[in-house]
């Protein structure tokens, strides 16, 4: 198969570029609708992957999973005879639930002072009969959104609670709360003259959709607070001016909040942006530099009264969500892009490292107070993610080229500017993972947050992906693979939709293991023969802080080896030989992890070194001339790489050794067992296929993606 363009032929300053894979997906939810999902979507990578791995090693759980044409939508239903009493609970469990529910969506959503809602909060069990019953609406969405997301200190006053709460299995509370807010005013009745307050509601209701599995309706309800808010002005600098200091405080982050969860149900479901920046003026959306990153929202004489702690984290995710909104524009729009165009986009978004608030330095997690550990892991997570969603293009076309290439990429003498984007898409997952674990052992991980699950999940698929075609040696992939299925697992226990992504973990994690079986197998009967493996690009490793040395530039040498220069800052790629990283089952040591984030005390405060650094492409020139473009790229700069011909991926591919091919499995088969093909439908079945689909229905049990 041809994947170079002639036509990319007609230049020689040309970089690199791919066409983004249109594997964009149409899930069927419990109703029986189906449900779009486009191309940024972690479920259209993952359907990517199937087809990449199939092709490769033929049918397995992983790839004929009867459920992978469904997508989680959660459905709960109360009992006929609950009746809406809208009584509020003892006033310890109100404080309990409203402190959960400020702490789990600490740098994300911030629809109220915390301050100011505390003082009504005691109003309101003093004199009851004087409270608006719209606030008692916000009230009793924050007790939904707090008792879903809770996650105490176990054996603390607040566990009991808690627990006590979530006993009984009969009636779901935080579906009773959420039920009498929408029995006491709800927002979406009155959508035609809706006010401040409704706005402040349904993205309260949206995010609670989010945390119960929803995503759809998640989706609708935001839709519906992002068109109130339009047409009360709260994306105009020129409107505030009338409103007093305050006021102006709640409008401006309430606007924020919308615009973060714009950004993540755009990136997380593939469909269109919202909002866009350009209808937004003055500081909307960015206060202090000019655009596209305004420094941090220090207390001043100005903003001091009325400037929240949390608003500091949600400017952090603003600024994580302006990259995101240039990548889903500039790429997933485009459905192409180019190492020319990655490069410019990462230029742009510099400024994170003089921009982070010191507290929200990674480093601070282990010491921070649970809501400040949440404002970390949110921000840092977000701006993970949109390096993997700027570089897994790259890794995708790479891995494809892997085996629908073979003999061109293992006769590479040098790493190409792609090749490095695309291993920093791995070290930017791994460093995810990193950052759930420290969360985890610091004790503040809710076991139902929808961002935190996401982010996770497509992290792991891609060191997974990493693992299963050996692009690059991940010194960190054994822990970190163990460490995100057995959080994946503690996820489950509460969370439906964490359960379906563990299947999938794990029977991937199978296909893996028995991949770098085969390939170990292979690598001994060539060693025996006395040939010379080509070697493969390691990921340098530093047990003291990783992150640190990843987004710095410090990245030691790996077995003396030369440390190739990234255009990611603090991203290095390693020659080194071919041994191959093995893995480990899931209760491997984590040990590795542990040590990737040293206690605060031993670095001081600054700037310079957040986890934003690893986005200082400034280093780097893009002109084709420069050393630092000198790297490799010169046979490969001028090719124009079309994507869309990689859908046509052959049933198996005979140039690579199978699982069927050694242990007698056909390709056919799931365990030795022969499958057939009208009882599960094959993921290839067509160009742009609606996956699964036929005349007579879905293949497989009607279960949930």
């Amino acid at each position: 198969m041809n994947f170079l363009s002639t036509a990319s032929n007609l230049t020689n300053c040309q970089d690199e570029e791919a066409v983004v894979l249109s594997n964009t997906r149409m899930l069927q939810d419990p109703s029986g609708r189906l449900l779009y999902i486009g191309d940024s979507a972690v479920l259209s990578f993952l359907q990517y992957i199937r087809m990449i791995v199939e092709s490769v090693v033929g049918q397995s759980p992983f790839t004929q999973d009867p459920m992978r044409h469904m997508i989680v939508e959660n459905t709960v239903s109360l009992p006929p005879n609950i009746r809406h009493t809208h009584l509020l609970p003892d006033r310890q469990t109100a404080n309990v639930l409203v402190d959960s529910y400020f702490t789990n969506i600490n740098g994300l959503v911030e629809i109220c002072h915390r301050k100011t809602f505390m003082i009504t909060l005691e109003q309101c069990y003093t004199d009851p009969l004087s409270i608006d019953p719209n606030w008692l609406c916000l009230l009793h969405l924050m007790f939904a959104i707090g008792l879903v997301m809770a996650s105490p200190v176990p054996g603390s006053q607040e566990d009991s609670i808690i627990k006590k709460l979530r006993a009984d299995q009969s009636v779901d509370r935080a579906e009773m709360f959420y039920a009498n807010a929408k029995h006491l005013s709800d927002p979406s009745t009155g959508f035609e003259d809706s006010g401040f307050w409704s706005i402040q509601a349904l993205t309260l209701m949206s995010v609670y959709m989010l945390a119960v599995s929803r995503r759809n309706a998640a989706s609708a309800y935001y839709g519906m607070a992002v068109r109130s808010a339009f047409a009360l002005g709260l994306h105009r600098e020129e409107t505030m001016c009338i409103f007093g200091g305050a006021e102006q405080s709640v409008r401006r982050n309430l606007w924020r909040s919308l615009f973060v969860l714009d950004r993540f149900l755009s990136t997380s479901m593939g469909r269109p942006t919202a909002i866009r920046e350009s209808d937004c003026s003055g500081t909307t959306l960015l206060t202090g530099e000019k655009a596209p990153f305004p420094q941090a929202p220090f207390p001043t004489a100005a903003n001091a009264t009325f400037t929240s702690p949390n608003a500091v984290g949600l400017e952090a995710s603003v600024r994580s969500c302006h990259v995101i909104g240039v990548i889903l524009e500039k790429v997933y729009s485009q459905r192409k892009i180019s190492t020319k165009l990655a490069q410019e986009i990462a230029d742009d978004c510099k400024g994170w490292p003089k921009a982070l608030d010191p507290s929200l330095n990674h480093r601070q997690a282990h010491s921070a107070s649970r809501e400040q550990g949440i404002a970390i892991l949110h921000v840092n997570l977000f701006y993970c993610h949109s390096i993997i969603l700027l570089t897994r293009p790259f890794f995708l076309f790479l891995m494809n080229k892997k085996y629908q290439s073979p003999g061109e990429t293992s006769q590479r003498v040098h790493v190409s500017r792609m090749e490095k984007f695309a291993g920093a898409c791995v070290v930017a997952s791994t460093q995810s993972i990193a950052l759930v674990q420290s969360a985890r052992e610091s004790g503040y991980l809710s076991q139902r947050n929808p961002f935190v699950l996401y982010f996770l999940f497509a992290a792991s698929l891609v060191v997974l992906s990493n693992e299963f075609c050996s692009l690059y040696q991940n010194p960190n992939a054994t822990p970190s693979l163990a460490t995100a299925i057995s959080i994946m697992r503690y996820f489950s226990e509460q969370d439906p939709q964490a359960c379906r992504l563990l299947v999938i973990l794990t029977s991937f994690r199978d296909v893996v293991a028995r991949q770098q079986s085969i390939r170990a197998q292979q690598e001994d009967i060539t060693r025996a023969s006395g040939v010379i493996s080509p070697s493969t690009p390691s990921l340098a490793e530093d047990n003291n802080d990783a992150m640190a040395n990843l987004f710095q530039g410090g990245m030691p040498f790996s077995n003396g080896n030369r440390v190739i220069s990234s255009p990611l800052a603090g991203f290095n790629t390693v020659r080194c030989d071919s041994q191959q990283t093995s893995f480990s089952p899931p209760n491997a040591s984590i040990s590795q992890l542990n040590n990737q984030f040293s206690p605060a005390n031993q670095w001081p405060l600054s700037r310079q070194n957040s986890i934003d650094a690893f986005f200082d492409l400034a280093r780097v020139s893009s002109h084709p001339n420069s050393s630092a473009s000198n790297d490799g790229n010169e046979s490969i700069n001028n090719d124009e790489i079309d994507f869309e011909a990689l859908w046509h991926f052959p049933q198996t591919n005979s140039g690579v050794a199978t699982p069927g091919n050694i242990s007698g499995m056909t390709p056919g088969s799931i365990g030795g067992t022969q499958l057939n093909m009208h009882e599960v439908r094959g993921i290839s079945d067509s160009h742009v296929p609606l996956f699964g689909l036929t005349n007579t229905g879905f293949g497989g049990t009607n279960k949930p993606w």
